[in-house]
């Protein structure tokens, strides 16, 4: 039996939905100012938080950079490649936009909407709606718990069309700010 601790609150799906579902699902049901996404493998370190946490002052959003992974040198190379390729399409200058090791303030995640595959952009997506993103290097360890489900196949496609819709949306966004008259 799991202790109970108000903070804390397990979801649950009734089958896997996969990466984003998780994460919209998560994102939705946090009820602090501040949201913090870590994955459950422990191959990053919760000793950042604070770290995380003290960019926020400055920034709306603080997305990890694995910068020295402890993945294969196949991971290694295929996610520098796929880095590269989102942010030439994209114009981004994210490194490592696989890291979901993210700290937020609750009112970026207010008008975020995400789709399959989306949270993959959550730091262009917050940039999208006007808010300061900060990338920053945190812990890499090997995973602890669970197993890998992507291959370098079984998401290069898939990422592909993500990217495509992501560019789209950054081509077709609405920025305005209002100017009330009297």
């Amino acid at each position: 039996m799991v202790p109970r601790v108000p903070q804390i609150r397990l979801l649950g799906f009734k089958k896997n939905c996969g990466e984003t579902a998780a994460s919209a699902a998560g994102l939705k049901a946090a009820r602090g100012d501040v949201v913090i996404t870590i994955d459950a493998d422990l191959q990053n370190d919760p000793k950042d938080i604070p770290m995380l946490l003290g960019y926020l002052g400055e920034y709306d959003m603080v997305t990890g950079w694995r910068q020295k992974r402890d993945d294969s040198w196949v991971k290694r190379v295929t996610s520098k490649i796929a880095n590269r390729i989102r942010n030439t399409l994209s114009g981004e200058t994210i490194r490592d936009s696989g890291c979901t090791y993210r700290a937020y303030k609750r009112e970026c995640l207010e008008n975020i909407k995400l789709y399959k595959g989306m949270h993959r952009f959550m730091p262009t997506l917050v940039k999208m709606e006007g808010f300061r993103v900060i990338e920053v290097p945190i812990a890499h360890h090997p995973r602890q718990f669970g197993v890998s489900k992507y291959t370098t196949w079984n998401r290069m496609w898939r990422a592909f069309v993500d990217l495509l819709a992501v560019r789209w949306m950054k081509s077709r966004h609405i920025h305005y700010e209002i100017e009330e008259k009297i």
